[in-house]
Parts: C-alpha cells; structure tokens; sequence
C-alpha cells in the first residue's frame, strides 16, 4: 500500500481479530486513536472464507469503509472484494414515492406540497420552499445514473433536506413485492446483493432494528445469514440496543400518520377520490370522506392528549433530555385525552383493514390496497405503543418523555439488555468482535462486559495502546480555582476560562458541555465577552456547524451530545477541547434511574460499577476529539476541579494516556504553546 505505516499496535490487534474469527469466540479489543483499526479488522475478515457483516456506528464510517477502505485494500491484493454496503430503507430512493413527485411537480396549476415546511405551487413562487423543481431535476438526472440509490451519493443535497421526505419510505410503509416497483427496487437490488457478498457492512441502527424484527418475528430477517459480526465504535451498543429493543411514539408520528391517511385514503375540499362513476364510485367517494374525517379526529384527539402530557413533563423540570413518564400523567383530564385517541386510532385502524381487504381496482397501478395494510399496521403500533405508556405493566421498562423543540416523544425501553448479544446474537453467531478506541474505564473492560452481559467465559479481551505520542503532542490542564459545577456562578467562570484559553490557541476550540443549559448559558457569556467567533450547537445542523467551524480561522465551537464523539478535525483547525465538568449522567434521568435500582437490587454500587466507569469512558470519548494524526499538537482542558480533589479522579486520570502531561498553570499551557514549533 502506498504510505502504508508498520505499526505493531494494528498487527497485534489483526492477529487477535483472525484468532477470534477462526476460533469463532467473542472479542473485546480496544484500539486507541491512530492505530489503524479499520485495517487491522478487514484484512481478516476479508482473509477468512467466511460470510462477516462489519456494523459501524455511523453512516460515515460505513461509507468510509465502502468507497475509501474496501477499494484500497482491493488494490493491494489486486482482486475484487466482494462487499456490499446495506442500509436502512429510508437511505434509499423510492421509486414509487418519486414518481408521484415528478407528476405532481410537472401537474399545472396543481400543488406541489413540501414535507415539513410549506407549500409551492409548479411554478415557484413560493421562495420560502426553495427551489423544489430544481431539486427535483438535480434528483431526476442522478435517478437515471445511480446504480445504487443510496441518498448519501449526493453531498450537494444535504440529509435534513424536507425533500427525501417526499422521495424515499420507510419499513413500515415499504410495500415490499406487492410493489409494482419491486423488482427494479434499489432496496431489493441492495438486499440481492448482500446476499452473496463476502462482507456486508451495515450501521448498528440496521444490525439491531433486523436483530428486533427477528426476535419478533422469528424467520423474518433484512440481513441475510452471516457466519460472524465485527462492531465497529461498540462503545454505542447499549444506547442502540435499548432503542431497538423499546417502543417509542411521538406526536410527530401520529401528524405523520394523519397526513399519510388523508393523502392515501382521504379526500378533502369536496374532491373525493372517485374510481369510476355510479354507486361503486359514491361509495368511494363516501369512504374517501369518512377516512379524512377520522385523520380530523386523531389530529383533534393527539394534540389534546399531548397537550397535557407536555405540560406534565415540563412541570418535570428543566428543557430538554429525557424526563419520568409517570402514571399519573395519563389521569384526569389526561385519561380521558388517551381514551378519545385510542378510539380514534382503533377506527382508523378498522378503516384500513376494510381498505387493504377490499378487491383490487381495475386499475393494475392502484395501490390502495397495500398503502391500506401499511396504514393499518402504523395504527396499530401506535395503538399498542400508547398502552403500555399509560399502563407501565412492567419495572423491567424506564418509561419516559422528550421534549423535542414543538413536539414531544414518548418512550419506553428495557433497563438491562446485557443478554440481548449472548442470547440472541452470540447463541447462533459465536464469532463476534467489538472493538473501539473507549472500552475500558481505568483500563478495565468489568463496565462493558456487565452492561453488554460479556463476561470473562464469554469473550476475551485486547487492550491496544495509541501509537501517538502524547507525551509532546498534548497537554491536560485541570484548574484548581474554579468553584465547583453545583456552586453558583460556574457558567461564568466557565465561560471566562474558555475565553482565556481560546487566547492561548487563537480560538480553534471545541467546547464541549454536560447539559443544553449549560451550554446556552456558556456560549451567550462568550458571545458578550470573547473577541472570537463563537459557533453554538442548535443554531445550524450538526454537518453544516463543523462546516463553518473548518472555514472559521479561529472560532469557538460550543457543543453538547453527539459532538462528544464522532468528530475528525486534523490539523490546526482543531487546537483546543474543553470539557466543562466530568460527565456523569443526569440524576433524573429515567434510563440511568431504572439502571441504578437494578444495580440495587443485585447488591451493587451504582456509582462505582455503572456511574463512574460510564462518565470515564465519555470523558475519554471527548478527550479523543483533540488528536487525531502524528502531527496533531493541543490543550485538553477538563474546567472540573473534582477531578484533582475526589479520589474517584484516579479512575478518569487512569482511561487517559499515561503519559499525558498536566497542569493547572494556565501560564504553563502558555508556555508549552508557544515551545510547540521548537525542535
């Protein structure tokens, strides 16, 4: 390979991959930054003979994989890999759901409706929807080169566009073989495809969401049969696990649902859907009006009961992130919300059953029937989603609610999947490997083994170091001063030593927070007091944020959540991360909550087995945004002076590099910055 780098760490790491691949054993392998672990995990699997499916955390790194990595090692061994890369349905253009658009779009005098936003008629006018034709013949001329249909081939049209909306589907309204589409399918061609491959690369959201439907429904399956599974960035099991293995609805998704039933089965504005004239078209038409009356009706029955449970999770305290869904919240006035939207969507569902079992229309490009059965589906989903929210038969369930800008979320999930990958996945798949740089919390895997319920007779482990020297390339700064994260007044001093550090780097900061207030607080006091460009999260998607930031010279960047891993800044652009406190997981939130009493009840510590390991393996997850290349040099800065005064400090100081200078001078990072070109 041409500027391929020896490096032990990536051989050791291989080695310890093909092990496991042919003994088909489990494996934990942690592999710090800049080991080359992509490499060190394809090659074998590659080399195996066997069928792997490698599941990445992101879509990046799965594109990564499949356009970057997979063709570089073809060119060394100089044969063709057979690898697919296989995602969700939603990735993917519809046929079906495109065509629709371009009629109506070309339809004069008809309108065109944008999802989600508003409404433009075929001509234009409408600025405030942007240029929807436009969109739509940029996506008309791609349609007819594209041998995939994999959305994430055009950059130009980013993922948040309201556009996909009206051009791809999901899995529960995919029509499957009764699509006239079927066969001339991307999603269909993708699945064929991976069918025969040797490596299959998928995303966790996808390896788990076929994992669930398997377990539901045993013998339906979207991945075909594998002989082992590598995870790749296997830190974010847990979270995607739980996701998949709960229920959740939203008060989008019954909008959504709403919407998708007037437009397929309604009709409105005096226009009903009439199939032909006489009775059977009466009936139609009669049938048409009663089904955009029920959408009416859970419209009515939705916000009102939504409504309430809003105000009850706001009384909760705080904005944003997960709050308890009690009980209670469904009594009074709310219960009798929830009855009127279970009726509600107890007829809609009734009506859709009646819909997708009536005869098929003269018509061979009808699809009313299957877009019915879909429709009947969602309803009942939601149906039963609601049950169990107002019920919460269950203590093996975290039952909770999220506030998310105008709408709001209503969840439940299990509190332990620890036997999620040993029962269902490692009982019929034994070769499985999970590797990331954030394993192990004071180097010891004990955390990630009980949450993933990996024990020592399960799976075996290899902890490989960074090959970067960290000794020179960066420096940890802890400051002793500051008051603590619980005092008032630790916002501004916070902002005011972010400030002052941006001054030693010239901004190029990553400001990483604990809390949404946190963070809001944080960057409006930087905003009145800094000289630099200061870049807050919530203000732009997250892609066109670190966009701005690349093109910013020396900005401040002020993030929260997903920024805390994920992110490759090489080079200068990124000099600075500051941590604002040690990230333990909000007290009130519900998930950590049910985790700590089952901690309890097993006789355990929350705190030493679940809180602290967790908080140390996201400290190291933000601690790693900072280096990324040999020639990367930078400030860590953790603004949380437990961190020297608690003795649980050792186990964080302990998952950092051991070799990772400190201080608590802010005239020593000065220093040490200026010294940093010096030979």
């Amino acid at each position: 390979m041409e500027g391929y780098e020896d490096r032990p760490g990536q051989r050791e790491l291989a080695a310890a991959v093909a092990r496991a691949l042919d003994r088909e054993t489990a494996l934990l392998a942690e592999a710090g930054t800049g080991t080359g672990k992509t490499l060190a995990y394809l090659m074998p699997a590659i080399a195996s003979g066997k069928r792997v499916v490698v599941s990445t955390g992101t879509k990046t790194l799965q594109d990564q994989l499949a356009y970057t990595d997979v063709p570089t090692i073809e060119r060394a061994l100089g044969r063709r890999v057979d690898a697919v890369a296989l995602k969700g349905v939603s990735n993917y253009l519809c046929r079906r759901k495109f065509r629709r658009a371009l009629a109506g779009s070309i339809a004069g005098g008809k309108t065109v409706r944008l999802p989600s936003t508003s409404t433009v008629t075929d001509d234009g006018r409408d600025a405030a929807a942007g240029s929807w034709r436009a969109r739509l013949d940029r996506l008309a001329a791609w349609a007819k080169t594209t041998q995939n249909g994999d959305r994430g081939e055009l950059s130009d049209i980013p993922e948040d566009d309201p556009i996909w909306e009206a051009i791809t589907t999901d899995a529960e309204a995919r029509l499957g073989p009764r699509c006239p589409h079927y066969e001339s399918c991307f999603v269909t061609h993708a699945r064929r495809r991976a069918a025969t491959a040797e490596l299959v690369l998928v995303n966790h959201h996808l390896f788990f969401a076929d994992l669930a439907l398997h377990n539901e429904h045993p013998g339906a399956r979207v991945l075909p049969p594998y002989d082992a599974v590598i995870f790749d960035e296997a830190h974010g099991l847990e979270s995607v696990i739980t996701e998949h293995f709960g229920v959740g609805v939203s008060s989008f998704a019954l909008s959504r649902l709403s919407r998708d039933f007037r437009e397929q089965l309604g009709a409105s504005g005096g226009r009903p859907r009439e199939r032909d004239a006489g009775a059977g078209g009466k009936d139609a038409a009669r049938g048409a009006r009663a089904a955009f009356a029920m959408a009416m009706q859970l419209d009515a029955r939705a916000a009102e009961l939504f409504g309430h449970l809003r105000a009850s999770l706001e009384e909760s305290g705080g904005h944003g992130g997960r709050r308890p869904l009690r009980p209670e919240a469904f009594s009074g006035e709310a219960q009798g919300a929830y009855l009127g939207l279970d009726t509600a969507l107890e007829a809609m569902l009734a009506h859709a059953t009646l819909a997708a079992e009536s005869p098929p229309a003269s018509d061979p490009d009808d699809e009313t029937a299957e877009l019915a059965a879909a429709l009947a589906r969602r309803a009942a989903r939601h149906r039963d989603t609601l049950a169990l929210l107002a019920e919460q038969p269950t203590e093996t369930y975290a039952y909770f609610g999220e506030l998310r800008g105008e709408g709001t979320f209503l969840g439940a999930a299990p509190i332990d999947v620890h036997h999620v990958l040993r029962d269902k996945l490692l009982s019929g798949t034994p070769a499985a490997v999970l590797t990331s740089a954030t394993l192990s919390a004071g180097g010891d895997f004990s955390y990630t083994r009980d949450r993933l319920g990996l024990e020592e007779d399960v799976a075996d482990e290899i902890a490989v170091e960074s090959p970067f020297d960290f000794a020179s390339q960066a420096i940890l700064y802890v400051p002793r001063d500051l008051c603590e994260p619980s005092e008032a007044g630790f916002s501004i001093e916070c902002a005011g030593r972010i400030a002052q550090l941006a001054e030693i780097t010239i901004g190029r900061a990553l400001a990483l927070f604990t809390s949404h207030r946190a963070l809001r607080a944080a960057s409006a006091e930087l905003r009145r007091t800094s000289a630099f460009p200061v870049l807050a999260q919530g203000e732009a998607p997250r892609h066109e944020l670190l966009a701005r930031f690349r093109r910013e010279p020396a900005a401040i960047l002020c993030a929260t959540g997903s920024f805390w891993e994920g992110i490759d800044i090489p080079g200068d652009a990124l000099s600075l991360v500051v941590i604002d406190k040690l990230p333990f997981t909000a007290p009130g939130d519900p998930m950590a909550a049910g985790r700590i009493r089952a901690l309890e009840r097993r006789g355990l510590d929350p705190f030493s087995t679940y809180q602290l390991p967790r908080a140390a393996l996201a400290l190291k997850q933000g601690f790693g945004r900072l280096i990324r290349r040999r020639t990367d040099r930078g400030i860590a800065a953790v603004l949380d002076r437990r961190l020297v005064t608690r003795s649980y400090g050792r186990v964080f100081f302990d998952s950092l590099p051991a070799e990772l200078p400190r201080t608590s001078h802010v005239e020593r990072l000065r220093r040490w910055w200026a010294a940093r070109d010096e030979p």
